[in-house]
Order: C-alpha cells, then structure tokens, then sequence
C-alpha cells in the first residue's frame, strides 16, 4: 500500500521544523518507508503566471493561435491549440526550460523555444495534463485557465500564486498498519520518531441538531460492528474551493463536488472512509444494514451494474439496495448539483466480507482498501465529526439531526501485560525502564502502574501480543542503535536434504543441456481444465479464486508448459523448457496431495528431431543423475493420459519395473485446442519419489590394458522394430561385446516403405588379452546370423 502525503497537510497536525530529507531519513528508518521526495518548487521550476493580452490567428495552421502573453518581464508569442483560449486569461505559462507532459502522455519534456508552422514560441500556455493535475474536471484541448483561482501577476511563479510551496512524500505502508494510510497516521509516526509535539485531533467536534429523521436498522452486527449517520440540511453542492482541490489533487484523488471531496479529505486525513448520500433520494426515510437477497441488483457509482450473491452486505433504503458496504456506493443515490439533503455515513465492516464481496464483484475501491486491512469502531464519530464541520463550512448546510449510531457492543481497548526485563533480553540490549515508557506513550500507547499496556484504538487490529510492544521499542530507538556483535557458539551443520539436492542438480544439468526453466502459476483456469480433457474432480477447486483465469489448482503441469508455449512461440519459435513444481492431487476430506513433478518439452517444427532431442536430454539427465535400471518403452496404456500424445509417437518411462512418465510428441488435437503453431514433444514425470531415486555415488572401473575393436554393421529391417530390443538381444550374443554405438538412421530412396536402415558402431574388447581379428570375425559373424533370424534384417554392404 502507498499514500501520498503532503509535508504540509503533515504540519497541520504535527508540530516539527524537521527539513523534508531529515523527516523522510527518520520515518524510513522506523519502518514507515518514504519511497520518493516530490518537491513542487522544483517540479514547476520556470512555470508562472501569463495573462494573454491578444489572441491572433495562425498564419499557416486554421487550428492554432498565436497568444500574445504577459509573463511579467515582457510580452511575447506563444503558439498555442487550447480551444477555450481567449483575450484576458490568467493562465499557466511553461517557459522554455521548463519541465511538462507533453500533452499530458509519457516522461517530462523539457520546453525549448521553437518555430510552429513558421512561427517562434516562447513556450507553452499549459492544460491541467501537462503539469500533472489530470483529474482536474476539464474539456479536450481546453488550456486551463486559472483567473478564478488566483489574481497574482504576470511572471509570479506558479508555485506562490497558486500556493503549491509543498513537498509531497510516496510513502510505502506494510499491510499491518492500515492506520499510517492517513495523514494523522503519519503525524503519529513522525511525533514518535522527532519526539515532537502531535497537534489533535481532539475528538468528535460535530455539532448537534434536531432530534433524528432517519431510522438505523443493522440486522448483521457481526459484518457490520457499528454504523453512525447524520442528516444535513440545505447544502449548496458545487466545486471545492481551491485549497481543497489542491490537496485531493496532490494525494491522488479527483475532486468532484464539495460534499463528495469533503469525504474524500477526510478519508485521507483520518483514514476512516465515509459516504454521502442523497437524503430525498432514500425511500421510507431508513437505513438497513443487511445481506443482499440473491438476485439484487445495483448500478453503482463507476456506471456499472451489479448483481449480488446472498452473502454479500449491503446498505439498503426501504426498498432497494443502496450502497456495497465497505466497496463503493450507488449511482442512483449520490450527490449531485440537486441535492440539498445529504446522509453521511461512517462505519466499519468485517474486513473479510468486504474482501469476499470485493473479489466476487471484481470491483475494487480506495475505502474497500482500507476496510479489508480493519479499521476500529472508535475511528468512526471523529471522522464523521470532521466531516460535519466542513460540510457546514463550505456548504452553508446546517445539521439537522444528531449524529445516529447502532454499535454491536461497547468499545473496549485491548491490554496485554508487559514485562521491561523480557523486552531487554529479546532485544539483546540494556534499556531504562523509563525510556521504554517513553516510546510507547510517545507512539499513542497508555502505560499502567501495573506494567498493563492499553492499545490505542487505531492500533487494534495491529498489536496482538505482548511481544509486539518490544517490536514498537526497538523501531522507534532505532536498530542502527544496537550493538553489532558477533554470534557466539558453534555453528549446526544441517543434513541436506537429498530430494532438494537433486532437484537442484536437475536444474543445472537441463540447463547446461541448453533448457529454460520456465516458472508458472500453481493454478489454471477452468478454460486450461476442460482442454486438457480434465473433469471438476480431478482438481482442487478454489472458493475465493483471485481471478477466473485461477480457479483451480493444477493436477498437472502439462497443461502449463502447453500454456507457456503457446505464449512464447511467436517471440521464439523453437526452444526447449523445464519446469519442477508441485501439482495438487485431491484427497477427499483432507487437503490435497503435493507430488513434485518434472517436466520437460523441445517445440519447434520437426517432430522426429525434436523426439530425438528430448530423448537425448531424458539420456544425459538419467546418466548425471546416476538412475542406472530406467528404461524407455512403447505404451500400451489406453487411458486418458495417453490420448494426449501421437498414436505412435509415444513411450513410457521405467525406473526398474516402475513406470514414472512418459515422452511423447503432443497430439494434433490438443495443439489445436491450446492454439500451438508448432510440433511439441514432452517428457512428463509424475513419479513423487523420483529425485529420491537419485544417487550421486559414482563406481569405479578400471581402464582396460588391452585395445579394443571396432567393426560397423548396417542393416534394414522393419520400421516398427524398436531399437531398444535389437539393443537387448545383440548384447547377449557375444560376451565380447562392450558397447553399441547408433551413428545412423535412414529413410528413403533404396530403402522400402515401412523399412529403415540403421548403422551402428561395435565395440569388442577382452579384459585378459588383446583379440584377434578371427576372434572378432566369429562374433561379428554371430551378431549377423542374430539380426537376420530374429529381426529379419536384410544387411548392406
């Protein structure tokens, strides 16, 4: 989570004459990291004030004008396209030097004086875009003009005329801490670490009306613990004041009208989210706090309708549903330049409904933020009050009611005992009971006699335990405060585990092997599910998926990797990938299996190389990870897996009499459905003991003394003869024999269809004597009479 704070806005509440660095260097080091420094006298360094005394047209453009502009020194020419351009603006100047967005898009520019379509200008008359205020309301091609805002004179920097002297911080906030997304939040947090004075907020300051008009119902007090509303009368809706503007501006916000902005400001103040609705526009003159009925719908403020489940709560009028409690309002009862009865609301919500109903609605907004973190049910009458006294103020409303709340049951504070020798020793430091005090009081804390510490109410969904006040201690005193000192005691050496060591050297081997490892996401939707031929229950379905592209949990990584393809094969239109990662097995009434799995794929466009290829990776990775007894065999399997694969271009993957997977080209089928341009052959093990099967042992053997002989056989036979069993028959034959070495395969002219020739290396050798070219002779001669009588092989000269 990020908020932008204003240095400034900060002051208001904290009493400190810190330099913005110093401040930043102070709040960073205790955990409230400031990420960046936005220095508004620097960003609009060069852009002042410019009163345009004429307007000429362009000489050689119909949609340009030429503003003869007073920038204080001297008047000069601006060419410039604003369509609302006229005689007697105040407007904001870019000099050259100066620093925009070009047209509102892309990285700063810097302005330069320049010829237009045959004319020289001095610079540009800016749009609110083009110097960073985008979410000002204004017209396409509109410059903007600032007469209303500011009489300053030509030349007066921007900055002062417009009073933007400010620094503005990006502060990062860790989820825990909901209560620094506010600008009292971070006053907090800098009068803890300056040791500087906090300035209020005092409490509830609203003033109180008539008795009430509006009846509160809240009929689920657990998912909405307290809920307090107030009616204000005969409010003038109409555009902020510009001071207003400005700061919703510089916290990210888009002003809108006064009572909408007003609720906005006090949302980034306080941090307690509000809601303003039209009071006529409420049937029956009730607010009920209830689970919406299956089937309701509303249309909500960013224009787009909803229909709700029947868990999801709601704000509803008499008749209909009003609000998305916690997520955003409705269109039908908002403010708008009509309405002159306004019902403000502030309340809390349990942070897990408002995350249910946020996910399942897909819609997602500043206040649905904050109340998914938690928020306190003491943070609601401040906020509101606030509201109440600038509503008045700057709406000329008057309050007409008292302020209403329904609350579940009484606030009461959380209070853990603390003990001061504990929090030295886990600290590893000698600290003065008195100083620890002083830290925790200074951070909002109450510090009993007893050594009982009451949290502070925004601090209620953050501190759970004692151990946390010595958390709070530490940060604040500053950790570059400790002593650095070396850890005494010998070292434990930890067995490694051996399934993570060779996952490991699986990973280096498929790499030097010249394989990408690719990482995915551990789920897959429902549209990856059903093309992979897979049925509901064969996967873990989520309850709360992120998105619908995460609905279940992956059985299998096969329909990844063909996702991952599918993605990458245009940008490479041949590579070869790996991935080792868990896939998630369902087991009734528990929580699912999670077997590693290994997979691995070559695509580009041969199928018979890119067999060959995967093949010889499957080789040298069972070779290095020395799996001796693995075997590849021709599957007869007809399940379901197997009709993944090519009828034909498909073999299954033995560990002794185990089988761990298989390799085969994908079929043409399922290259079709997950939309691949390309052949792909995979090798896919799903053996959960595989890298358990792994051995680093290596044995010896002894180099020969003696040379050894080599002949060449080649021979045709039949197509589907697999070379497996030639292999297996041939080295029975001769107890010479050492090793056979495939070095050709071949299909063609002088070869029958259905026939292919092979031409394999022989290696004979005796560890007692050298051998003799007869003795060789014999066994080559019996290795012949095997191939002709068992595989009818034809052999070639």
């Amino acid at each position: 989570m990020n908020i932008l704070a204003s240095y400034n806005w900060i002051k208001e509440y904290l009493d400190t004459n810190f330099s913005p660095e110093e401040f930043a260097r102070k709040t960073t080091a205790i955990g409230n990291s400031i990420e960046r420094i936005d220095k508004l006298s620097e960003r609009f360094e060069k852009i002042v004030v410019g009163f345009v005394k004429e307007v000429k047209p362009h000489p050689n453009a119909d949609k340009l004008k030429i503003a003869m502009t007073d920038i204080g020194k001297e008047t000069v020419e601006i060419v410039c396209g604003g369509v609302n351009l006229s005689q007697g603006q105040r407007v904001v100047v870019g000099l050259p030097g100066a620093k925009v967005k070009w047209h509102g898009e892309g990285d700063l520019v810097e302005l330069v004086k320049t010829k237009i379509r045959g004319v020289e200008s001095h610079g540009m008359i800016c749009a609110v875009e083009e110097i960073g205020f985008e979410k000002l309301p204004h017209g396409e091609h509109e410059i903007w003009d600032i007469s209303e805002l500011t009489d300053a004179k030509p030349g007066t920097s921007i900055v002062k005329a417009l009073e933007l002297d400010d620094v503005v911080f990006d502060i990062e906030v860790t989820s825990n801490r909901v209560d620094c997304m506010s600008i009292i939040g971070q006053a907090r947090e800098g009068a803890a670490v300056t040791g500087e004075g906090l300035k209020g907020p005092k409490g509830p300051r609203g003033p109180r009306g008539r008795d009430k008009k509006f009846t509160i119902d809240v009929k689920e007090p657990e998912l909405c613990p307290k809920y307090s509303v107030i009616l204000i009368e005969n409010v003038k809706v109409a555009p902020s004041p510009w001071w207003l503007q400005k700061r919703l501006l510089l916290a990210g916000h888009r002003p809108i009208n006064n009572v909408v902005d007003i609720t906005n400001y006090v949302l980034h103040e306080y941090g307690q989210p509000l809601h303003a609705f039209d009071a006529d526009k409420l049937d029956g003159e009730k607010i009920i706090v209830r689970k919406a009925k299956k089937g309701e719908k509303m249309k909500a403020l960013d224009g787009k309708d909803y229909e709700f489940s029947h868990d999801m709560l709601v704000i509803a009028d008499a008749k209909k549903p009003v609000a998305i409690a916690g997520v955003m309002g409705g269109e039908e009862t908002a403010t708008t330049e009509n309405t002159t009865r306004v019902l403000i609301e502030s309340a809390t919500f349990d942070p897990v409904s408002v995350r249910r109903t946020a996910r399942a609605l897909n819609l997602y907004s500043d206040s649905q933020l904050l109340f998914e973190k938690g928020l306190s049910t003491e943070s609601t009458e401040p906020a509101l009050a606030r509201a109440i006294e600038l509503i008045v103020e700057l709406t000329g409303g008057n309050v007409a009611s008292s302020m209403m709340t329904e609350q579940a049951k009484p606030y009461e504070p959380r209070v853990f005992p603390f003990d001061p020798q504990k929090a030295q020793t886990l600290m590893g430091i000698k600290m003065e009971e008195k100083k620890m005090v002083e830290i925790l009081e200074r951070l909002g804390f109450v510090v009993e006699p007893n050594h009982s510490i009451a949290v502070p109410y925004w601090r209620d969904h953050d501190i759970e335990a004692s151990v946390d006040f010595i958390e709070e201690i530490a940060r604040v005193y500053g950790y570059e405060n400790f002593p650095s000192v070396f850890p005494a005691g010998e070292i434990q050496l930890i067995q490694e585990d051996q399934a993570i060591k060779f996952q490991r050297r699986t990973k280096e081997i498929l790499k030097g092997a010249g394989f990408t490892e690719v990482y995915s996401y551990s789920f897959i939707s429902e549209k990856q599910h059903t093309a992979y031929g897979l049925k509901k229950d064969d996967a873990v379905v989520l309850r709360n998926p992120l998105s619908s592209e995460f609905e279940f949990m992956r059985p299998s990584l096969v329909p990844s990797m063909l996702t991952a393809i599918e993605q990458n094969q245009h940008h490479f239109p041949e590579a070869d990938l790996f991935e080792i990662a868990p896939v998630y097995l369902p087991k009734k009434g528990d929580l699912p299996d999670e077997p590693l799995n290994l997979i691995m794929a070559c695509y580009g466009k041969d199928g018979r190389e890119l067999f060959l290829r995967a093949k010889g990776a499957l080789e040298r990775l069972m070779r290095e990870l020395g799996i001796n007894d693995w075997s590849v065999e021709r599957s007869r399997d007809p399940s379901d897996y197997i009709a993944h694969y090519h009828d034909g271009r498909l073999a299954s993957i033995y560990i002794g009499k185990s089988c761990v997977g298989e390799i085969g080209q994908v079929s043409d089928r399922f290259v079709k459905i997950f939309g691949l341009d390309v052949t792909c052959v995979l090798i896919d093990i799903r053996e959960p003991e595989f890298f358990l099967k792994c051995t680093s042992i290596k044995s010896f053997k002894p180099i020969s003394q003696f040379p050894e002989v080599k002949r060449d056989l080649a021979f045709v036979l039949d197509e589907r003869t697999e070379y497996e069993t030639i292999i297996e028959k041939l080295e029975k034959t001769s107890t010479l024999l050492e090793r056979i070495e495939l070095f050709d395969v071949y299909r063609g002219k002088s070869v029958d269809e259905g026939k292919k020739s092979l031409a394999i290396h022989l290696s004979f050798r005796s560890n007692e004597r050298t051998l003799e070219s007869k003795e060789v002779d014999q066994e080559v001669e019996k290795i012949r009479y095997v191939l002709k009588e068992e595989f009818h092989a034809i052999l070639r000269s």
